[in-house]
């Protein structure tokens, strides 16, 4: 008989939207209504479907979305005129910026210009640098799905070794400082594996956590886990198949049937942490609110 072994992030979500309802009908009845704007530039379909499971998820939790939409060709002095309008708006209490941006946006300029305070990216230098020190900030999405779903599966970090595979500023640099600090999902000794790693499987393999975020599909195979080991794959990769009716498929950075038998946990892909992902924006936006309003 097969044990199961999946973490699926389905009851992770359900239980922040769940959680979330019940502040915001608390905030509701002291006038406080909680908003978040999303800024989306051109037609992306990806951006599309993530912008309309946000409206459809902020509905259901009585959490207000309200979307930007701004043409491919807008400028980017244009853009964060527009953004500077929804930073100085006291009815907005969250914003989001949709990625992906065009490609002669300067980023780092745009997310500089974006008030820390509704930040809910937690992609802003002042978040980071918090989210770094240890003190209380609007964390960056995946990061703190990572950590709901280690909190609501009771996995153990403290003294563990744990491997992050990839260093970007999105997931792998805060999810590693976010283990090593003093709390209940932390205090683990963290390693930072990327594309100049020598002797990865050795790595990997000695890791009794490894969390994934390279946008490699299919590359960790079962030579590169043990059986002790927790695999959190956070690579969302999409690949031609030919055999599926949509003629495409989703995957993950990890062998998921390769390693399935071997390994002790692992998240799938599609339906593990990008299922709780989408939910911390609007637990951000909640957060943001309550101290917007001195709570």
């Amino acid at each position: 008989m097969t044990i199961k072994k999946d973490l699926i992030g389905k009851p992770v979500a359900n239980s922040i939207l769940k959680n979330l309802k019940e502040k915001i009908y608390l905030l509701k009845q002291k006038d406080i209504f909680p908003n978040l704007a999303i800024f989306i530039i051109g037609q992306d379909p990806s951006a599309q479907y993530y912008l309309n499971n946000q409206i459809k998820k902020g509905a259901e939790i009585g959490l207000n979305v309200e979307a930007i939409r701004l043409p491919v060709n807008i400028s980017e002095s244009e853009f964060i005129t527009q953004l500077e309008m929804k930073n100085n708006d006291p009815k907005i209490n969250g914003i989001m910026l949709q990625m992906p941006f065009p490609e002669q946006f300067d980023q780092s300029n745009i997310i500089n210009h974006l008030n820390p305070e509704k930040d809910v990216d937690g992609f802003h230098p002042i978040n980071i640098g918090n989210l770094v020190l240890g003190r209380d900030a609007l964390l960056p999405n995946t990061p703190a799905a990572i950590l709901e779903l280690i909190k609501y599966y009771k996995i153990e970090t403290n003294s563990k070794n744990i491997v992050v595979l990839g260093r970007s500023n999105i997931v792998g640099k805060p999810i590693a400082n976010l283990l090593i600090q003093k709390n209940n999902t932390g205090n683990a000794t963290v390693t930072i594996c990327h594309s100049h790693t020598k002797n990865l499987p050795e790595i990997t393999k000695h890791s009794d956590i490894l969390i994934t975020a390279i946008g490699k599909p299919l590359f960790i195979k079962k030579d590169m886990v043990s059986e002790k080991s927790i695999i959190i794959d956070v690579g969302i990769n999409k690949l031609i198949d030919k055999k599926s009716k949509r003629g495409y498929r989703y995957v993950g950075d990890v062998d998921y049937e390769d390693v399935y038998e071997k390994i002790q946990l692992i998240t799938p892909v599609p339906g593990g942490v990008g299922t709780i992902t989408t939910a911390m924006s609007l637990a951000n936006t909640v957060k943001a609110t309550l101290k917007q309003f001195g709570y």
